[in-house]
């Protein structure tokens, strides 16, 4: 898509660079600094050092909006995306996805668009195939230009925040369910994984929940994991 800016979010993975080159092959790598020679030499045609997870996600945002692009955002362990339909799912293109993104954010308002939280297809209801005011997940977002930046107090769940700020802003978000995408997540090793520990979790569980009071709660049920209550933000929620 000529009006989309692909930035794929790297830190110590250029064992990635091959297969998400090959599938993204336009997209930008932000990556920690000193790592870019690294990720060259593994294959990537464009790399920017932009520091850690927040500064990297950022910097991709302030590139995209300054050429007046919506900004698409992949994490680098992007293991595919299923549509999922009445009879039967099918596997569909990254810019396959980006256009459903997109286009039905366009048609709703919404400045962020997002697939779902999980590759399960249990929890797909193809008859509600948008969710307005729910939580989306970093990994694979479309942003059209806009004001909410990610929070730079934050090493994890970055994407709760960011969410809760874009239904502030904008009071919609387009999250596409029958958009099933995997990742290996906390199997690969870099990234977050590099540092992510309990107290880390609790730490941003406990800044979440000062700054978004109702709308970010503890999951019960899971420890280092929250539940997000989306329509408490338009219900007038913290930030």
């Amino acid at each position: 898509m000529a009006d989309t800016y692909y930035a794929i979010i790297s830190h110590k993975r250029e064992k990635n660079v091959a297969k998400m080159q090959e599938l993204v092959p336009d997209a930008i790598w932000y990556v920690g600094e000193g790592e870019a020679e690294v990720y060259k030499k593994a294959g990537a045609k464009k790399v920017i050092e932009s520091g850690g997870l927040i500064d990297s996600r950022n910097a991709a945002l302030d590139d995209a909006f300054k050429k007046k692009m919506n900004c698409v955002q992949l994490s680098d362990d992007f293991g595919g995306v299923m549509l999922a339909g009445e009879k039967k799912d099918k596997s569909i293109s990254i810019e396959q996805a980006v256009n459903i993104m997109g286009s039905t954010a366009e048609k709703i308002g919404a400045k962020l668009a997002g697939t779902a939280p999980t590759a399960n297809r249990f929890y797909v209801d193809i008859n509600k195939p948008v969710r307005t005011h729910h939580f989306i997940v970093g990994d694979f977002i479309w942003i059209a230009p806009s004001k909410p930046r990610f929070d730079k107090e934050l090493r994890l769940k970055e994407d709760y925040d960011f969410t809760a700020q874009h239904l502030k802003e904008y009071g919609v978000v387009a999250r596409l369910d029958v958009l099933m995408a995997k990742f290996a997540h906390r199997t690969n090793a870099g990234g977050a994984v590099a540092y992510r520990t309990s107290q880390l979790e609790q730490d941003a569980i406990a800044y979440l929940k000062k700054k978004w009071a109702g709308v970010v709660i503890d999951n019960p049920r899971r420890q280092d994991e929250i539940l997000f209550k989306g329509e408490a933000v338009l219900r007038g929620g913290n930030g």
